[in-house]
């Protein structure tokens, strides 16, 4: 669409003005002393033009969603004069050019998925609208200003979702558009003589694409993606390539695998895992397939293949009619996959996924009454998932530990994730401190961590005195610190994923993972118990819940 913007303020430079002071800040901030302005800026790369807008009424009284209360915009010379200026419903994301062509998003007034760019020349006058039914997420512009290109965010069941769009600000029309092939593009680099743009994202190489929407060189991007283990680009040549795989392909794509397999995102490692089995299967190398198909599931037991790792089981084990009639549970099988035992646990079923171990008992969460069926065995212990052994391991760290630090969580302690720099400690030295820790330390830092809560700490209230003790005391120093060594390496992977029940008895501690009908094991999970647990050597198992 082309028009004029009755909104434009055009005035004359003045004489005699100085260069514009600018004071930048983080994230495309400035500070512009002589126009009393703070916000976000783009300037031109030839520095002769600069562009300032902001996202709330002139007022400053309502800014970010709303409804009503349009933002404004400027552009400005280097000396400072005004050039033009407008209104927009909600200005974002502007770009300058060298000929003072701008840009600007605007994520427009009320709720959905809509945005559009406007493209305006040095002197306001609108070349180009264009609106799209789904979010913006990033544009830029050629240097000589007659190029725009804007990419949108995800919008199901809209034709704009998800799309780079090329504008001619010239011409006041769209080129072209193109999926988002590549992925999330950080920066736009033009070449305009030869027709070309290039898509950058930190991290990895950059994209070309000609003005036909079309990429130049896509066989030379697939290679260094599938060498970068793009699992993506992988799994998109796989299903292009179908049973035509040649032998240096596969070669190229299993050494893509390899170095996600050598990555520390599990998802990623059970997904690689995933495709290599399906590459093996597909092949009928069969036993390599189950293979791969065991490690993935080891690592996430929901990564989508355990009824197709059956299949194959099955087709390689002939077995007798009787062994046939004899059904494994899934739990027994995840179990099996972990290296951790299986136990069935009998309790009685109620409503609401509640459950009880004695008839007179009340009906609780499946975790408490799997919790009394190993109290009734002679075992001390809780149903606090990790925050027991947290909260001991904070508790062990510091002698003393200071009130200001009651609520940080010991993740965040252990990672130096926190504001000041007195409350940033050495993980090392807090490791030593829990290898030479005393009961009556562990009671004085108790009392300062259930300060805030009163019997329990503020964010585990399931955690009491008498667990924490008790478990300090079946650990011992020892074991306690290999726990937070391992822990240290990576604090907020390892947070995650502890089983529900810790139980001891002298100087035996245990670890049960519940699982009630329907329930599943998870990627978190699997890593603690491999990662963690198992390797230090602890009596792990999974508790299969089944109805009385």
């Amino acid at each position: 669409m082309l028009g004029d913007d009755a909104d434009n303020d055009k005035t004359r430079r003045p004489e005699g003005m100085r260069r514009l002071e600018i004071e930048p800040f983080s994230h495309g901030l400035v500070r512009i002393p002589a126009l009393d302005f703070f916000g976000p800026h783009a300037a031109s790369s030839n520095g002769q033009y600069h562009l300032i807008w902001q996202d709330r009424n002139p007022e400053g009284t309502i800014g970010g969603h709303r409804y009503e209360g349009h933002g404004t915009w400027s552009l400005l010379t280097d000396s400072g004069a005004l050039l033009a200026k407008g209104r927009l419903e909600r200005p974002q994301d502007g770009h300058v050019a060298d000929d003072g062509t701008f840009i600007l998003s605007d994520w427009m007034f009320g709720d959905g998925l809509k945005a559009r760019l406007l493209a305006f020349g040095v002197d306001g006058r609108k070349l180009l609208e264009r609106e799209f039914s789904a979010n913006m997420a990033s544009s830029g512009l050629s240097d000589d200003g007659r190029f725009a290109i804007c990419q949108t965010a995800n919008a199901p069941g809209s034709p704009d979702s998800c799309r780079y769009f090329l504008l001619d600000l010239e011409k006041g029309e769209e080129i072209t558009s193109w999926e988002q092939e590549t992925g999330w593009a950080d920066g736009y680099e033009f070449d305009s003589v030869n027709e070309r743009i290039y898509l950058s994202k930190e991290g990895k190489d950059r994209v070309a694409y000609g003005f036909d929407g079309k990429m130049v060189d896509r066989e030379g991007w697939q290679r260094t993606r599938i060498a970068a283990g793009d699992l993506g680009v992988i799994r998109s040549v796989l299903e292009g390539v179908g049973h035509s795989l040649t032998h240096d392909l596969r070669t190229a794509i299993f050494a893509g695998l390899d170095v996600v397999a050598e990555s520390d995102d599990i998802w990623s490692q059970a997904k690689a895992l995933r495709l290599r089995g399906e590459m093996h299967e597909q092949a009928g190398e069969v036993d390599e397939a189950i293979a791969s198909y065991e490690q993935a599931l080891a690592i996430d037991p929901q990564v989508g293949v355990s009824r197709r790792l059956g299949k194959l089981q099955r087709s390689t084990s002939p077995v007798s009619k009787k062994a046939r009639t004899a059904k494994v549970s899934r739990f027994e099988k995840q179990a099996e996959r972990l290296g951790i035992e299986h136990e069935v646990v009998m309790l009685e079923q109620g409503l609401n996924k509640e459950w009880r171990m004695q008839p007179s008992g009340a009906m609780t969460a499946v975790e408490v009454a799997a919790l009394e069926h190993y109290r009734a065995e002679g075992w001390e212990g809780v149903a606090a998932e990790g925050g027991l052994i947290l909260t001991l391991i904070k508790a062990a760290s510091f002698k003393p530990l200071a009130d200001r630090n009651a609520d940080t969580f010991v993740e965040a302690l252990y990672a130096q994730n926190v504001a000041f720099v007195e409350d940033r400690f050495d993980p090392a030295r807090m490791i030593d401190c829990i290898s030479k820790s005393t009961r009556s330390q562990i009671e004085a830092n108790w009392r300062v961590i259930a300060a805030t809560a009163g019997d329990t700490p503020a964010f585990y209230p399931a955690v009491r005195r008498e667990h924490v003790l008790g478990l300090y005391e079946s650990l011992g120093t020892r074991r306690l610190a290999q726990i937070a060594e391992i822990f240290a390496t990576a604090p907020y992977d390892l947070r995650a994923g502890w089983p529900d029940l810790t139980l001891w008895k002298e100087t035996t501690v245990r670890f049960i993972e519940v699982k009630a009908p329907g329930d599943s094991m998870h990627a978190k999970q699997a890593r603690l118990i491999s990662t963690l647990l198992l390797p230090l050597g602890f009596d792990v198992a999974l508790a299969e819940i089944r109805p009385l």
